[in-house]
């Protein structure tokens, strides 16, 4: 989630999920997941400036840069210039250059939480994660009600498995921000790994409807919940995120789709998704793993080893490999 100008509106909320309502931090201010809460607290915007977020809002990168630059030009230390000239540089994919706009910014104010955000989720996106949760530190200190900025935070705490700080953050990003899905999904799954099952449980069934019409999400929550015990909701879920989207579902959220309705007891329906998949996708091997398992759940051992021997042809040294190889010297054994 980068933050931007006033004009630019949810159009600039990338890359972690929806925004969310307005909510009070414990400070008391009044806090918004989107631009609304950036606008407030960003440096006031020059004429050039204005017309370059209107421009970078109507998706012209290549204008509302050329306006950046000029404001720039105009006055050194616009701060505000240096954020949006960072934003238009990413969506014109050149993200050195926003980096270098992105700390341009900070160096002007370094308590720029905005920018600081931004640099974070572009040092993270760019494989330095430890070097983004210094910058995202900074970024919630400079500002603790900017709901992305915690957000984000948690997300780069988290991939370095720094577990329990990223929990704290994402529950901050809650009371924040109520109905953002992405911490409570991400807040879960950390949860269930912890072994609090129960809590978990509590946690993603929280977020079920928040997440709409965002599959990746819907996907992990799915995931999260069938892994939890709650394999009919785990399927619902999951259902929603292989409707979702105008193209068509990733093999892999069909899979946990099957996964969740054999869990949930129905196993001819798990089968012929898997069946689908893997007549549409004939060369995703995990589905040929997973259908196999079925089969050989119900004794159709002559199935299941073709299923096994298609995974090994198209896996040979795959994650499941081995456990495809003793499972396939089983079913033959059974014929």
């Amino acid at each position: 989630m980068r933050v931007a100008g006033a004009a630019l509106g949810a159009l600039l909320a990338l890359g972690c999920g929806s925004g969310g309502a307005a909510s009070s931090s414990s400070g008391g201010e009044e806090v918004t997941f989107d631009d609304e809460a950036a606008a407030n607290r960003a440096p006031p915007a020059s004429e050039e400036v204005t017309r370059g977020e209107g421009l970078l809002a109507s998706g012209d990168a290549r204008g509302a840069e050329a306006a950046f630059r000029a404001a720039i030009a105009a006055d050194p230390r616009d701060a505000r210039a240096q954020l949006d000239l960072g934003l238009a540089l990413e969506m014109l994919d050149r993200r050195p250059e926003a980096e270098q706009a992105y700390r341009a910014a900070v160096a002007i104010d370094a308590d720029f939480a905005e920018a600081l955000n931004n640099l974070g989720v572009l040092l993270r996106e760019t494989d330095r994660v430890e070097e983004a949760v210094r910058v995202l530190a900074e970024a919630v200190r400079a500002r603790p009600g900017l709901a992305s900025a915690q957000l984000n935070y948690g997300l780069a705490l988290e991939e370095l498995e720094r577990n329990e700080e990223a929990m704290a953050a994402y529950r901050r990003v809650i009371e924040l921000a109520p109905r953002e899905p992405t911490a409570r999904v991400q807040l879960g799954l950390l949860q269930l790994d912890a072994g609090e099952r129960e809590q978990a449980l509590l946690t993603l069934r929280r977020a079920a409807p928040l997440a709409r019409e965002n599959r990746a999400l819907l996907s992990a929550l799915g995931n999260g919940l069938r892994r939890a015990g709650d394999a009919a909701m785990a399927a619902r879920v999951l259902r929603e995120a292989v409707e979702a989207g105008e193209e068509p579902a990733p093999a892999p959220v069909v899979a946990e789709l099957a996964l969740a309705e054999f869990a949930a007891g129905h196993r001819e329906e798990a089968e012929q998704i898997l069946v689908r998949l893997v007549g549409e996708r004939a060369d995703y091997a995990d589905g040929h793993y997973l259908l196999a398992n079925m089969l050989a759940a119900r004794r159709a051992y002559r199935d299941a080893a073709r299923h096994y021997e298609r995974y090994l042809r198209l896996e040979p040294r795959g994650p499941l490999a081995a456990e495809a190889q003793g499972r396939l010297a089983y079913v033959r054994r059974q014929r």
